[in-house]
This record gives C-alpha cells, structure tokens and sequence, in this order.
C-alpha cells in the first residue's frame, strides 16, 4: 500500500484552489489514517462542517483516488459508491441527511447551479448524470453542456478537445459530426 507523501495533487490546485479552503490541511498527515477504525473516525472529523465536502469528494471520485479520506468518506466507501451503478451521488443521500439541494426545474438551471467558470475552462462540479426534468432519462454533463450551447443534442458521444479532466465547455466539446467535418477540412486543406 502507498502511504501519502505530502504532495498536494495538482488538479486539486487547477480546480479552483478548494484544498487551500479545507480544514484537513492543518494536519494532511491524519488523513491517512490507514486501517484503525479510530484513526478514520480522526480524520472524518475533519469533514464534519467543512465547506468543501462535496467537492473533495467529487475531485476523489472523479481522480479514483484510493487512499485516505476524502469528502468525508473511507477508501472502503468510496470504493462502494464507486461499485453502484452510475447515477447522480448525493452527499446527503449517502449520510442519510436532508439533502440541501433544491431540484432543479430546467437543463439551464442545472447547468448554471454545478458548472464553474475557471479561467479559460468551465469544471462541472455537480452529478455525473443528471435526471433530465419530466422525462426519465438521463444525461452527461458534456453533452448538457453541448446541448445548450448549440441547441441540439451531440451525435454520437462528445469529446474534449482541451484534454483537461472535467471541462464542460461548450466550446471545448465537439461531436461525431463536427470530428468528421473537422477530418474533412483537414484532409481539403
């Protein structure tokens, strides 16, 4: 097992700073606490109220981190969200608290309450799929994202072009159709 080595993860730091916000970094050390259950119970408490739970909790979902605490939860329970089928992860829903988030009515809404402008890049912050409202389908994030910039859903999947991990920007984003017209003037020119 690797132990932490005091490296704060650099997407942590391109992702808008959060770490710098969070009470764990007083002491990084016990967020590693290994396999005693008291020890994890330590480093939980550091989670208790902090203002960036949810987002560490994303970022060490989003990265597969394995080790440590993160967003409140174990490296055994992330590893059992991340055994559940895909769908939106709530925070609340996994604490069994009230959840804190109203619902959204709109894509717009959705779209403007997780995506974060961060310098030449917009990082999506919310679920990895979203209940589209009255229907039961679901959709991604990039192609919301694709969807409400351009007024069409995406043909086939949609790819960053960007290459930075979660950039929903619309124009960052491209789909089976604009790849091809892309190869096509390519191959013209």
């Amino acid at each position: 097992m690797s132990h932490y080595t005091g490296a704060i993860p650099d997407t942590a730091a391109r992702a808008g700073d959060w770490l710098a916000s969070a009470p764990c970094k007083a002491d990084p050390d016990a967020m590693f606490p290994g396999i005693n259950k008291h020890d994890i119970e330590y480093a939980k408490d550091f989670c208790r109220g902090c203002s960036v739970t949810e987002r560490c909790l994303q970022w060490a979902l989003e990265t597969g981190e394995e080790h440590g605490v993160w967003g409140g939860l174990s490296e055994g329970e992330r590893r059992a969200l991340r055994r559940r089928a895909a769908r939106p992860i709530s925070i609340d829903e996994y604490a069994g608290t009230r959840s804190t988030r109203k619902q959204a009515a709109t894509l717009q809404e959705v779209w403007d309450a997780n995506a974060l402008p961060e310098g030449e890049h917009t990082l999506w912050l919310g679920p990895k799929v979203i209940n589209q409202p009255g229907t039961k389908s679901q959709v991604t994030p990039n192609r919301l994202s694709f969807y409400l910039d351009r007024g069409h859903w995406p043909e086939g999947d949609t790819k960053r072009t960007c290459g930075v991990s979660g950039c929903v920007k619309p124009s960052h984003l491209n789909d089976r159709v604009e790849r091809a017209e892309e190869a096509d003037l390519a191959v013209a020119v």
